[in-house]
Parts: C-alpha cells; structure tokens; sequence
C-alpha cells in the first residue's frame, strides 16, 4: 500500500469506549490481519490549567493516572482484563533523579498490574544518568514482568550500556525482538523496536523484531516515537504503545479532541489513543520534559491499559 493510498488515522483521545463511562478510583479525584510477511470545530472549548484533561483518570498530587480499555480483534478470552501499565519518557538526569522516580514506582506496584511497559527515553543524554532510574525502577513489580525498548534520548548517551544497566536492575529491554506471555495458556505478543532513527527506518527494525512470530497471536509494540501508525497498521499490528511527545508539555488549549500545542508542528498524534484500520496506537504524556524543566496544562502520566476483546 502506498503513502497515498492509506487511510487516515482516527483520533479516539478523550472519548471512553461504549461501556466505559468516565469514573475515579476510590477516594481520587476491520479489516482483517495482515500477514507479518508484507476536522470542521463547531465550538470552541479550552481547558483550564487545572481542568481535567482525560475521561477516566485518578490524581496523585503531581501526576494522573489514566485508564483505557483497548480492545483488539480476536483476543483470546483467557487474556480480557489483561492490564498493562506503563509510563515513558523519564529522562533521568538533572530534572529528574532517583526520588523523583520513586513515586511513580510506588504508584504502579499499587495498581498491580499484569505486565510494565517503558517505551523509551530513560535518561536525558548522559551514560551515568541510568544510575538513578535503574535504582529506581529496580522495585518494578508486575507477575508477567517489566519490559523496555529504547528512545532517542537513550542514543544520545551510549544505548548499548543504558540497556544493559536497565537489564541488570529486572528491565528486559526489548531490542527488534519478541517475547510471548503465556496468559494462563493464551498467547500475548510483546515486540520492542529500538528507536526509529536515520538508517533504522520502521519497517527493518519491524522485520527482525517479529522474526518466527506466529502473525495469528494477538500483539503489542513498544515504539518510542509515534509517528508510524500507518507503517504499523501496514504490519497488522494491534496496539502501539509510544511516548516522546510528553504530550506536547506545553498546552495552550484543547479544542474537542484537538490538542494545541507547539508539538503539533511536529507530530499529529500527540497524546491519547489513535485508531487506523485494526491497529491503535497510545501516546503517552510521559513523566519527564526536555528543554525547560515545565509543564502547562499537561501533567505527567501513568497509564493503565486494559485489553478487551473487540
């Protein structure tokens, strides 16, 4: 399929699906598989800096967590209610040390979820930042484990140690290559794609990540960048887990599902969930920034995905 001929993406950002009403925690505020092989506004609303920005989400005091229903063709009814949580972007460094991090580790181990995904950009852009994110993320703890793939933050430093040290502290950093959950005898796919860059274009990094991957297993990727939603559905991925946006960090407005923010210039999937033909994709805010240590009408996020069939 060409460039051209693709189909638009489909934002679904802010909007619960059908039987999913907004709610708190307690107390808080198809087409079919493709084989491996291969908006006019009528209104004007903007958000206050304190405003509520996602249907369904809990508050800790500086940062939100997010819940979603994701739900995928054909998942096995042994692996519906399978929950994913995930944060991104950390950039461990001089914003963002050890005690910093621990809060979000806390709060993840809390939500017991079934599997921890970290798609990229752990440290700012030195070797000896993983130090404190390791330290730190080390008290990860999920029954199906904790699984990375690297961002371009992690390449400005040296990718190759920065994963080897998240590995020693119980990351498996994911690097173009799979691994199968077994979910109480049902399959689930976790590919990892190391950061897409010049050289390293989606689809070769795609190509050996899923390498002896039954197509028919329902899958999930973690992709730091967000931008190949159309080369993913292309592959018949069913979800793309992704951060570096920071969902944009500075948040001017919010017009319905529009966010404006500088980051648009850049990237049409800033934050929330995305749909293409079977595949979506989930872009989260992360929890750290770049440039300025600041964030305007954009807290730092915990994501919570629950599978469901579709």
């Amino acid at each position: 399929m060409s460039n051209g001929d693709r189909p638009q993406a489909q934002p679904e950002k802010n909007a619960a699906p059908a039987g999913d009403a907004p709610r708190s925690e307690s107390g808080q505020v198809d087409h079919g598989r493709r084989d491996f092989m291969r908006k006019g506004v009528s209104g004007l609303t903007i958000i206050s800096l304190s405003g509520p920005m996602v249907g369904k989400v809990s508050r800790d005091d500086d940062f939100e967590v997010v819940h979603k229903t994701v739900r995928i063709n054909n998942l096995p009814k042994r692996v519906e209610g399978f929950r994913i949580a995930m944060i991104s972007d950390i950039h461990s460094g001089p914003y963002m040390d050890k005690k910093d991090i621990d809060p979000y580790v806390t709060r993840m181990n809390k939500l017991k979820p079934d599997a921890i995904v970290l798609p990229g950009d752990f440290i700012q852009n030195r070797n000896e930042e993983v130090e404190a994110v390791a330290d730190a993320l080390q008290k990860l703890e999920a029954p199906y484990g904790v699984y990375g793939s690297t961002g371009n933050h992690d390449y400005f430093a040296d990718a190759d140690y920065v994963s080897k040290e998240l590995g020693h502290a119980g990351v498996r950093m994911l690097r173009n290559e799979h691994i199968v959950l077994d979910v109480d005898g049902a399959p689930l796919a976790l590919i990892g794609l190391d950061d897409v860059r010049s050289g390293h274009p989606f689809d070769n990094l795609f190509r050996s990540a899923v390498d002896g991957l039954d197509a028919r297993i329902p899958n999930v990727v973690l992709c730091h960048k967000p931008y190949y939603l159309e080369e993913a559905s292309e592959w018949g991925v069913d979800l793309m887990v992704s951060g570096h946006t920071h969902g944009g960090q500075i948040v001017i407005a919010r017009v319905f599902d529009t966010v404006i923010t500088p980051a648009a210039l850049i990237s049409g999937y800033i934050e929330g969930l995305y749909r293409l033909d079977g595949t979506q994709l989930y872009v989260t805010r992360g929890i750290g920034t770049v440039g300025i240590p600041v964030r305007i009408n954009c807290p730092p996020e915990i994501t919570v995905l629950t599978l469901e069939s579709a």
